[in-house]
């Protein structure tokens, strides 16, 4: 019977070996290497004070504060950027206290636009929507409306001269989607109780772009002794 012969010398045994190690260990570092990972796409955050007359507020997003600046009733902080989407807890105490006043558990999903509003009397509520930021079309705006007074029933929002309501019927909370507006450099609009004719506040001489996307909410309170908290309206632009 033959036999085969060992040509190798056991230092030559252990370079071999030692050689096909690092082979296979830069082949794997090659491969793991040569995946480009997928770029995450941030979401994107605004956040406004909408409790009227309550003192001055910190707003996180998880264990993160998101005021740089003072957040005070009626601040708008336009869209931060929330590099990891996923699943959050929103929050707002008083500035500089740890108390929790509210959360809420919120999914924020990538390359998408939210707003949320801290809203009533004891900053206890947050309200949060998806912006939908798709073009309105051709030479109008587009406008999404927002009941955030505690006490004011259900509110219809219309514009001055207008039968009918540009949005009808939203309670305390309550958000409409974005609806097709006409531009114009100084619209009038106001809040009725849902079908009746009695103007309860008005936003005067507002100026709507074509091609632009606003919300425009309902803030504070119809019954109360405090100016500063007394029902109004309030617009922003979203884009």
């Amino acid at each position: 019977m033959k036999t085969m012969t060992n040509y190798f010398s056991p230092v030559a045994k252990t370079l071999v070996c030692a050689l096909t190690l690092t082979t296979i260990f830069s082949s794997c570092k090659k491969d793991k290497d040569g995946i480009t990972p997928p770029v995450v796409k941030p979401a994107n955050l605004t956040v406004v004070h909408a409790a009227p007359g309550f003192a001055e507020l910190d707003f996180f997003v998880d264990k993160d504060k998101a005021n740089t600046i003072a957040f005070t009733y009626n601040t708008v902080i336009n869209y931060l950027s929330i590099v990891k989407p996923g699943k959050k807890e929103l929050s707002a105490t008083k500035k500089g206290v740890t108390d929790i006043l509210v959360k809420l558990p919120v999914e924020f999903k990538e390359d998408k636009f939210y707003s949320a509003f801290v809203a009533d009397q004891t900053a206890n509520t947050i309200v949060f929507v998806e912006d939908d930021l798709t073009a309105p079309a051709a030479d109008k705006a587009k406008i999404r409306f927002i009941n955030l007074s505690p006490d004011a029933g259900s509110l219809d929002l219309n514009i001055t001269g207008k039968a009918e309501a540009l949005v009808a019927k939203k309670a305390f909370k309550e958000s409409s989607l974005f609806v097709a507006a006409d531009a114009g450099d100084e619209i009038n609009f106001e809040i009725k109780e849902n079908g009746k004719t009695d103007v309860l506040a008005s936003l005067p001489k507002v100026k709507i772009e074509k091609g632009k996307i606003y919300t425009i909410w309902a803030k504070g309170l119809k019954t109360t002794a405090n100016v500063d908290a007394k029902l109004g309206m309030a617009v922003m632009a979203n884009k």
